[in-house]
């Protein structure tokens, strides 16, 4: 018998409780009021302590009542043999894993090892069929009699650049043997075992009647230590710096359990190393790397970070591409008011972060020009004026074409004399203007919105702490979405679309005038989330992991079309060059074409006419393939299809003698349902002899 959840067992301390009760328990002694005791006999009492169980009965069924609950909640099971017909065939499902993991040291020779000692195992009438898994699982060879080819199928396999997910190697062998045809059958489970690969593992069961054996290698290549050593490099981020130069910062992690002291991180860009710089790291933990004052060629350029290799290859390259990026130009439209500076605090805040770099400038919203308005990515009308119906088209037709405009209302701000256009750009109807002594508050912002995801989680912002003592009042048209309120219900944040751009307005001021917002922790990355989503900014994707896909149009051109076959060159043809050099013809969708990119490394997309200039695509393993800690096969066992036989890996696999298949029988619920007749019992047993019976008043009368 075995346990699912033995730690329920200490529930067994309990039986502790029924002992102090019968131990401790007095007897209440019955006080009755009596005019008179001269007619009544003096009788001698003793008082005792209690030192034995007067109902043993009792004690016994409460405390049997108790063990059956704990076995009961620690979830035990048989694991009983069922009996088929002596040396009946069998079919054999050989499921082998092929994730970037099993690349690792040895243990994808140990793992072919284990395969061919399971085939070695088979005799005459025996079936196999050979499946490989990694984050998919694909049917290499059907169910068939013919040994020898199901060998030939096992030899073709090799490890493949995408993650582990064992439940898909499951599931897929549980529906090949999905039909008994009254032959013993078995799964034969050859991986590594990571514990990143078996994370939903808990939802997938081989059908009843199929014996599971698994076969780990996840010692192999580990040497004397507990986990296996492998350094892998994460994450390359470029950050923009002063001088038109960029910064790279680099992430490793450790995931092995021995410190890694001044290893050599190399930088190479467009085929040339410019740095080398070391790093530490403790046990199981990370390290950063800074590569400072960086210049970069023009163009995209393919660039790569290095460290020496260890047993696990291919997390020791990390590839991005780079290129220096313009950053969001920023235009600042304002008004004078006198010793006050309206666009100080928005310049400023703007002006702090690499991630993209913004540049603001400002001017007069009186200067409004089609030339300024051109050079600008995003627009801030700061407490600016729209009553002229000229400026106000030329900001209207700007949005129009994809620009990105934040209003900002102030006290110069006079809604009832703004033009047509400016009420457009507005989205809202004008109201009063709100003066409240006592302030008001944020107190509902709509946190699945883009601005205010990031503060979304706990401790990552508080809004409520800033006091509002002047806003304008707006009534939202049809199509204008309400982002924030104040606490008494009034539009704070709105958005919405004119044209291809978007357009943000924010009732109260953006600096000290009205609200004391500007003196929050959360102002400067509010401001810089308006930015960022009224623009419609992405950071350039300068690297994917391996199983990854990408839109066609949204890699060539940078956006997303409604469809790809405006992308046909004059031949018609597009063309993927993967990492080995070959190229491989693209199929235009009349909708979306996407790319699959399954290996790490370099690839191209190229036009055949050379029409569109060719993009590069970085491609990096998953970091979950670089973490090797196993999980233990007996939970994968118990949890599939009871425990793995006895027996070494290989051993255990070739040597199934078809003569019995395990099934699990749980027996927690007939537990549970005798632990509570026993309670019933015990519940009827103490009303009967513990009840009072009734005592004479007049004894000796």
């Amino acid at each position: 018998m075995s346990l699912l959840t033995p730690w329920f067992l200490a529930g067994l301390g309990l039986l502790s409780v029924p002992i102090i009760i019968h131990l401790t328990h007095r007897q209440r002694s019955r006080v009755t009021v009596f005019p008179s005791l001269m007619f009544l006999r003096k009788l001698p009492f003793k008082s005792l302590n209690r030192r034995r169980i007067r109902h043993p009965l009792l004690f016994a069924l409460r405390c049997l009542a108790l063990v059956l609950l704990a076995l009961a909640f620690a979830r035990p099971f048989l694991d009983t043999l069922g009996e088929v017909e002596g040396g009946s065939a069998r079919d054999v499902v050989l499921v082998l894993d092929v994730s970037a993991s099993m690349g690792y040291a040895d243990r994808w020779e140990a793992a072919l090892d284990s395969a061919r000692a399971v085939l070695d195992g088979l005799g005459e009438g025996d079936r196999v069929a050979v499946a490989a898994f990694d984050e998919q699982a694909r049917e290499r060879f059907p169910l068939s009699l013919d040994l020898v080819a199901g060998r030939t199928a096992l030899e073709g396999l090799a490890p493949t650049h995408l993650g582990t997910r064992l439940e898909a190697g499951l599931q897929l062998a549980g529906r090949i043997l999905a039909e008994p045809e009254g032959r013993a059958r078995e799964v034969a489970l050859i991986s590594d075992y990571q514990r990143t690969g078996w994370e939903d593992g808990g939802r997938v069961r081989l059908p009843d009647g199929v014996a599971l054996r698994t076969a780990s290698v996840a010692g192999s290549g580990d040497g004397d230590g507990d986990a296996a050593a492998n350094v892998a490099l994460a994450e390359a981020a470029l950050r923009t710096a002063d001088g038109g130069r960029v910064r790279l910062v680099a992430r490793l992690a450790n995931m092995g359990e021995g410190p890694v002291d001044a290893l050599p991180v190399s930088l190479e860009i467009a085929g040339r190393t410019v740095a080398t710089m070391p790093v530490d790291m403790p046990p199981r933990g990370t390290g950063t790397v800074v590569f400072q004052n960086l210049a970069l060629p023009e163009g995209r350029s393919r660039a790569s970070l290095t460290i020496p290799g260890d047993g696990l290859v291919i997390d020791d390259v990390f590839r991005f591409v780079a290129a220096s990026e313009a950053g969001l130009r920023t235009l600042i439209l304002g008004t004078n008011r006198g010793s006050e500076d309206p666009g100080l605090f928005l310049e400023r805040a703007l002006g702090i972060g690499d991630a993209p770099r913004i540049e603001a400038s400002r001017a007069p919203a009186s200067g409004i020009d089609a030339g300024g308005l051109s050079s600008a990515d995003f627009v801030v009308l700061n407490d600016g004026d729209l009553a002229d119906a000229g400026r106000a088209g030329l900001l209207r037709d700007w949005v129009s074409a994809g620009g990105g405009l934040l209003i900002v209302l102030g006290p110069g701000t006079r809604m009832d004399r703004w033009s047509t256009a400016g009420h457009g750009l507005l989205g809202a109807g004008p109201g009063p203007l709100v003066d409240v002594g006592e302030g008001r508050r944020l107190s509902w912002l709509d946190y699945d919105h883009p601005v205010f995801e990031l503060f979304s989680t706990p401790r990552s912002g508080d809004f409520s702490g800033a006091r509002f003592m002047r806003f304008w009042e707006v009534e939202p048209a049809e199509g204008t979405a309400v982002l924030a309120r104040f606490d008494t219900g009034e539009p704070a944040l709105l958005e919405h679309v004119v044209g291809e751009g978007r357009v943000l307005v924010w009732t109260s001021t953006l600096d000290r005038y009205w609200n004391d917002l500007a003196l929050q922790p959360v102002f400067l990355p509010f401001v810089h989330r308006l930015a960022l989503h009224a623009t419609g900014y992405r950071e350039p994707e300068r690297w994917i992991e391996a199983g990854g896909t990408l839109e066609l149009r949204s890699l060539v051109e940078g956006g997303a079309g409604a469809g790809d076959r405006g992308l046909v060159g004059e031949n018609g043809e597009w063309v993927l060059v993967d990492p080995a050099g070959d190229r491989h013809q693209l199929e235009i969708a009349e909708d979306r074409t996407w790319i699959d990119f399954p290996e790490t490394g370099f690839y191209q997309v190229e036009a055949m006419d050379g029409a569109t200039a060719p993009v590069t695509v970085a491609v990096n393993a998953r970091i979950a393939e670089s973490d090797l800690s196993p999980v233990a096969t007996e939970r994968v066992a118990e949890t599939v299809g009871g425990p793995s036989p006895p027996g070494e890996a290989g051993e255990g696999a070739a040597g199934i003698d078809g003569e019995t298949v395990p099934r699990r029988a749980e027996l927690w619920w007939p537990l549970l349902l005798l632990s509570a007749l026993v309670l019933g019992v015990e519940s009827v047993l103490a009303n009967r002899w513990t009840r009072r019976r009734p005592v004479s008043a007049l004894t000796g009368a």
